[in-house]
């Protein structure tokens, strides 16, 4: 999605969590998630948005977007490293799997002397910056298990006027950079990371692919710089097909894969409960939340046997966004009293209890809530 889809506007950097919510966290956690279900959380905060608030032992994998520059030693990337500092911290603490995904940065960034571009202008600086992403992560004891080479590369939608997505071809080396980065540091690369609405989906007026080729005329130049080619894991980001319930463009994407048995992954989805300032509604009907929910759990147990599901913004993040629909969108699974709406119900079944209220404003944690049951699995 957009940038700001991706970066909602940031709080002051939380405090770490406190050793008794880490213990809760501990004792809490369940098997495995069954296959085929929503396991990871693809927000940019895992305190003050929705800790002890998301009561599914099946989130197992947490996802955090950041700019391939964060750990520039200059100014512009403070508050994008005191987020990632937090994040891995919270990852450490709640026993989750790190993946995180590279993308442009919001402004040019003055660094040693030398300024960096909102995109990086060769794999070159793209590895050295990413590589220091991954060290210093290993350095604090939680070292990236999955590394997405470029969120969202096809999104036409992405920066502002005049600053362009990666070519087809540049997004490709940055996956080869970070295909080479893993190699070394012991993690994954995950491939494409391509969104779903510059694919051919007929019938619906939203359609893209005839007028931008980023769909998949975009993957299939893509797939053709790859090297090592046929890289087995694969992202993809389903929002318009959940909202128009239909398979097209998800098979499409498939049907360009250079082996249509490479496993996919859906590394961000939400399911509207408002869009573009309109509540979209909560029933489950056509473009319904809960409908929509229950579109989502058929896409990924039956139609594409989608390996793991990253759901964007469980939790709302205040009571204006739900009654005036702030900043134009809802996906939140959760209201902000971190009380389950009917679209949770459908992704996480019994465990989708309604939050009981636990740590208070005063104790440096903010308003967190506690839960009644099963948290997050190992």
């Amino acid at each position: 999605m957009p940038l700001a889809r991706n970066r909602p506007v940031l709080c002051a950097p939380h405090l770490p969590l406190t050793l008794a919510l880490a213990c809760l966290v501990l004792a809490c956690t369940a098997g495995p998630a069954q296959a085929g279900s929503v396991d990871g959380v693809s927000d940019q905060s895992l305190a003050t948005e929705w800790v002890g608030s998301v009561p599914s032992s099946q989130i197992r994998y947490a996802r955090l977007v950041v700019p391939w520059d964060v750990m520039a030693p200059g100014s512009g990337e403070t508050v994008h490293f005191g987020l990632l500092r937090s994040w891995l911290a919270d990852v450490k603490s709640l026993g989750l799997v790190p993946d995180v995904a590279v993308e442009q940065a919001e402004v040019e960034v003055a660094s040693d002397g030398e300024s960096l571009p909102r995109v990086p202008a060769s794999p070159v600086l793209y590895r050295r910056y990413v590589s220091a992403l991954l060290s210093y992560a290993a350095s604090v004891g939680e070292p990236i298990s999955y590394l997405e080479a470029w969120n969202e590369p096809n999104n036409v939608g992405l920066g502002t006027a005049g600053v362009g997505h990666p070519s087809a071809r540049t997004a490709a080396e940055y996956m080869n950079a970070a295909t080479a980065l893993c190699a070394e540091d012991g993690c994954k690369p995950i491939a494409g990371d391509f969104l779903d609405a510059d694919f051919r989906w007929a019938g619906h007026p939203e359609v893209h692919e005839g007028a931008t080729g980023m769909g998949a005329a975009y993957e299939r130049e893509y797939d053709s710089f790859l090297d090592p080619v046929n890289p087995p894991v694969w992202g993809f980001h389903p929002y318009a097909a959940v909202k128009y319930e239909t398979t097209e463009a998800i098979a499409e994407f498939r049907g360009a894969l250079p082996d249509p048995d490479d496993s996919i992954w859906f590394t961000e989805v939400g399911v509207y409960e408002c869009k573009a300032g309109q509540v979209t509604g909560g029933g489950g009907g056509a473009g319904e939340q809960e409908g929509g929910a229950r579109y989502l759990s058929r896409l990924i147990a039956d139609d594409f046997s989608v390996a793991h599901t990253f759901y964007y913004e469980l939790k709302s993040p205040s009571e204006e966004q739900e009654e005036r629909c702030s900043g134009g969108e809802d996906t939140s699974l959760y209201n902000y009293r971190g009380e389950a709406r009917g679209a949770a119900q459908i992704l996480f079944g019994a465990a989708a209890s309604p939050a009981v209220q636990g740590a208070s404003a005063d104790d440096g944690l903010g308003p967190l809530a506690g839960v009644a049951g099963d948290l997050w699995g190992p």
